[in-house]
């Protein structure tokens, strides 16, 4: 969205913003912002309306990602730590099994993307040979 699309948004559409992006339902959020439904699908249908506030809840779910980035890093630290604690064999069985699985997990997405970029490329390949 350009800041000149953004410029667009009436003051009501600006203010209503935190509230569709931080209720748990539309119903709610619409109380909370002072709007009907209709018109929150009305100002969906203005491509500035709805361009910002997908690049709110974007930014959104990127601070997310960023504290959970942290938190992975404590959480493995912790989790390989239990191994280490011999006076509760099945603490150390269940950190094992914990670790096992999300390393298993994360070769299983590894290969998942790699097979996914084969067919893109292959698609984009034959699109291109149309």
């Amino acid at each position: 969205m350009t800041e000149r699309d953004a410029r667009e948004l009436t003051p009501k559409q600006r203010a209503a913003l935190p509230f569709f992006v931080g209720s748990k339902t539309i119903e709610e959020a619409c109380k909370e912002a002072g709007v009907s439904r209709n018109t929150y699908y009305e100002w969906l249908k203005e491509a500035g309306f709805k361009d910002e506030l997908n690049r709110v809840r974007e930014e959104i779910v990127f601070e997310a990602v960023g504290l959970l980035k942290v938190g992975a890093a404590k959480a493995v630290s912790t989790l390989c730590s239990l191994l280490d604690r011999t006076e509760h064999p099945s603490v150390q069985r269940a950190a094992a099994n914990d670790v096992l699985s999300h390393v298993v997990r994360f070769k299983e997405l590894q290969e998942l993307e790699k097979r996914l970029d084969e067919v893109e490329r292959l698609i984009n390949k034959q699109e291109e040979g149309s």
